[in-house]
């Protein structure tokens, strides 16, 4: 989807955005609870095409970093707008154009309102054409941008900039100060050029999103079967449709690890989904995505999964994008870390 050049969007459209973000961040990219009450404050923005971008625009990320968990308890102050102010201060540019760093329920809507507040376009586009859990697994990075400086704010008027040889060691060390800053801090990243944007990012993300939320409520409207249609529009696969019959979860190092088990299949996850299993085999895995959807059209994160619900895994092909550049690479530790050794191995229509 694309094409449409410049557009102002309003409430409807954004929130079909966050409930299709939420389908497209294969299990994690934030609350949607938490993403609908921060669109509550968006009157409109204006969203650009990924072809539109000047390429002499300065552009970069904006988004939240934090635990889920803390940020359901204690809400959002539009910390990655103060974020936002303070890379412009230490980088002496203004970025005219915002992008998010994912597409999730959360990170989706942090650029929009921050381009709403400083009347600044965000553009219609992502590092990762769905969530990752951490900052150096984007096509920002597999394109060689460099994520430094990095800007955290907190809530309190506290703020840090990172300068860091490596995006890896800006992880950690943004994760450390956004420990100290209570578990959530606004942040912004990736600043580029437009040039370099189009090189980099996955275009139409935020329009697949809308238009994904748009036909499952139309789809609940009207009565349709939802996961046929939600896997329709975005050319996916049902892997399995059943029960959740079990889930296990453990929090290491600041990240939710757990394994959900419906029917024949086994979803592992660091925060999102990042390998299915059947009958002992793998048959999809990052940067493929990999989502959950209930079988009456109510898209899922992990947080918001529970034993008992009856729900759909679509797995879906990731963009062309991760594979120019071996995109698995940067998935290789986490799924080392879960148990899978092997070579990437493409979703199978």
């Amino acid at each position: 989807m694309g094409g449409e050049g410049l557009r102002a969007i309003g409430q409807q459209e954004i929130r079909d955005i966050i409930v299709g973000a939420t389908f497209l961040g294969a299990g994690g990219g934030g609350s949607p609870r938490t993403g609908s009450l921060l669109a509550e404050k968006i009157e409109s923005v204006t969203l650009v095409d990924l072809d539109e971008v000047p390429n002499d625009a300065d552009v970069c990320v904006v988004a939240g970093m934090g635990s889920p968990v803390v940020l359901r308890k204690i809400g959002w102050m539009d910390e990655q707008i103060v974020a936002l102010e303070r890379l412009e201060e230490v980088t002496g540019r203004k970025f005219d154009f915002l992008v998010p760093v994912e597409i999730g329920a959360f990170n989706s809507v942090t650029p929009l309102q921050a381009g709403a507040v400083k009347r600044r376009m965000v553009v219609d586009a992502d590092g990762a054409g769905r969530a990752v859990p951490e900052l150096q697994m984007t096509t920002f990075e597999l394109f060689g941008i460099s994520a430094s400086p990095i800007a955290l704010a907190d809530r309190n008027g506290n703020s840090a900039i990172l300068y860091v040889q490596n995006t890896p060691t800006g992880e950690r060390i943004a994760r450390a100060v956004t420990t100290e800053f209570g578990m959530q801090a606004g942040i912004a990243c990736y600043a580029m050029k437009g040039k370099q944007l189009k090189t980099a990012a996955i275009g139409s993300t935020l329009s697949l999103a809308e238009k994904v939320g748009r036909a499952i409520r139309n789809a609940r409207n009207s009565g349709e079967n939802i996961v046929e249609i939600v896997a329709e529009v975005v050319g996916g696969v049902v892997i399995e449709v059943g029960t959740v019959v079990k889930k296990t979860e453990e929090v290491k190092n600041g990240f939710d690890y757990g394994r959900v088990y419906v029917g024949e299949t086994v979803v592992d996850y660091k925060n999102e989904n990042m390998i299915a299993w059947k009958k002992g085999k793998p048959v999809v895995m990052v940067p493929d995505l990999i989502c959950w959807i209930t079988t009456s059209g109510q898209p899922l994160t992990n947080a918001d999964l529970d034993e008992g619900m009856e729900v759909a895994i679509i797995g879906i092909k990731a963009d062309k994008k991760w594979s120019e550049k071996n995109g698995f690479e940067l998935f290789r530790s986490v799924l080392r870390s879960i148990g899978y050794e092997g070579e990437y191995q493409p979703l199978r229509d």
